[in-house]
């Protein structure tokens, strides 16, 4: 087996998990089935790729393992869905984790003499710089002495300490490295959200870093509507329910109602004066099938109760604000 025959294996893996892991983001769900054929084989490639890496250590190779990731995601995926799965697809993945940690293992073994002073660190973010940053996360309690999360560490301060390094160190991609570090691949950094309320704690984390801007940090929305293939009599219809049952304000002009179906006409939030769970079910019910990926963004968009914005998380739970 020739070093370049490695390469190429690291780089089909990466390529097929990288491909799960994006329908896994996009849908929730994945037809292990329909990617790529190749799929059967990465057990035996990454065994091959352990033999090879034993008789050859290589810091180059090890960082390429290391950056195919998402090992223990894919053992949960597999563990969850194994009754929808193909048997064949079940045998060669279960193989695939237990031999890919036995050679992230190894991995790891040799990295640690590669990265001398930095061995609490992976082999990405083991330089001076990137210590000296954590340092001051350290110093506040936030990190410990192995550059490891403290029990009182919140996962919203582990992702602005990721973006903070990550924007310091021009690493292209804010969370993969610190998800890594932190065994956080499960549990992502990257898709956890900043709360509406008791934010001290994590605007006191930004103060770290005064010299990153943190602008970028929070995704943005654009204004979303509601799509709906009833006509406008259908929708005018709604509206006369809603006020008529006492579910929306009676003072609601129909404008503003018919403006949470067309981004082009959408001047304000429609006033929901009933509870906050009572409009989670309603959005549910009156708009999931057509609405289904962003159902709740355009939720909290087009809606206030008792003038507040609905909290997404408990939005979906259907908890009072």
């Amino acid at each position: 087996m020739t070093r370049q025959e490695i390469v190429i294996k690291i780089a089909k893996i990466n390529r097929i998990i990288g491909e799960w892991k994006y329908r896994l983001d996009l849908d929730g769900e994945v037809e292990i089935e329909t990617l790529s054929p190749d799929l059967l084989y990465i057990d035996e490639w990454v065994r091959e790729i352990g033999q090879y890496i034993k008789q050859n250590p290589s810091p180059i190779l090890t960082r390429q393992i290391t950056n195919i990731g998402f090992t223990d995601l894919l053992e949960d995926y597999v563990q969850k869905h194994e009754e929808e799965i193909e048997s064949a697809y079940v045998w060669v993945l279960n193989k695939y984790v237990k031999q890919m940690r036995d050679l992230q293992s190894l991995c790891d073994k040799q990295s640690v003499k590669e990265r001398g002073p930095y061995k609490d660190l992976i082999a990405p973010l083991a330089n001076e710089q990137v210590a000296t940053l954590l340092q001051r996360a350290v110093d506040a309690g936030i990190l410990d002495c192995h550059y490891q999360p403290t029990l009182q560490a919140k996962t919203m301060q582990l992702k602005i300490i990721a973006f903070a390094v990550s924007s310091l160190c021009g690493f292209p991609r804010a969370y993969a490295h610190f998800e890594k570090q932190w065994n956080r691949e499960g549990n992502r950094i990257a898709t956890c959200r900043m709360p509406r309320r008791h934010v001290e704690c994590y605007e006191a984390a930004k103060t770290l870093y005064p010299e990153v801007d943190f602008s970028s940090f929070e995704p943005k929305h654009e204004i979303a509507t509601f799509y709906v293939p009833q006509g406008d009599d259908d929708i005018i219809e709604m509206y006369n329910d809603l006020i008529k049952f006492g579910y929306i304000a009676p003072d609601t002009d129909l404008s503003v109602f018919l403006g949470i179906f067309d981004k082009k006409k959408f001047r304000k939030p429609v006033e929901w004066i009933k509870g906050q769970r009572q409009l989670a079910y309603f959005v549910y019910l009156a708009f999931q099938k057509f609405n289904k990926k962003t159902l709740w963004i355009k939720g909290e968009t087009c809606f206030r109760v008792n003038g507040n914005i609905p909290h997404r998380a408990s939005f979906v739970t259907g908890w009072k604000i």
